[in-house]
């Protein structure tokens, strides 16, 4: 599989603007706590469906942006168990790296959820 330059291109101009944006955001707001929701901004979603949309189409979109939502429900589980881990464990890095792995585990089961609950509707 060759990659596509242009489409590489596109999808770092996105997304690291869309960092961009957020780190200055972050920067900016004096309410810190309401800053870091920008922290977790989606950028690297962004960029992914609007390049799936442009490049295959909307159904290939709509995919991408399934496997998304799986991913940041993931990232709910991940937070959770991190923040869980590190007062348990007091070991930081060994905390993020089975959080990591929770991110992972509960991203496919999120997955087999939503393709399941899709499944009945149709």
């Amino acid at each position: 599989m060759k990659p596509d330059i242009k489409d590489l291109i596109l999808r770092f101009i996105l997304g690291g603007g869309a960092v961009a944006a957020c780190y200055i955001v972050l920067q900016l707001l004096p309410w810190k706590s309401f800053a870091g929701i920008f922290a977790a901004f989606p950028a690297v979603m962004v960029a992914a469906v609007i390049m799936a949309g442009i490049s295959k189409g909307s159904q290939h979109a709509a995919d991408i942006a399934l496997g998304a939502t799986a991913g940041m429900l993931g990232c709910t589980v991940c937070v959770i168990a991190a923040m869980i881990l590190m007062n348990y464990l007091n070991t930081w890095f060994i905390a993020i790296m089975l959080s990591l792995l929770t991110w992972l585990l509960s991203s496919i089961i999120f997955i087999s959820l939503i393709n399941g609950f899709l499944k009945k509707r149709k």
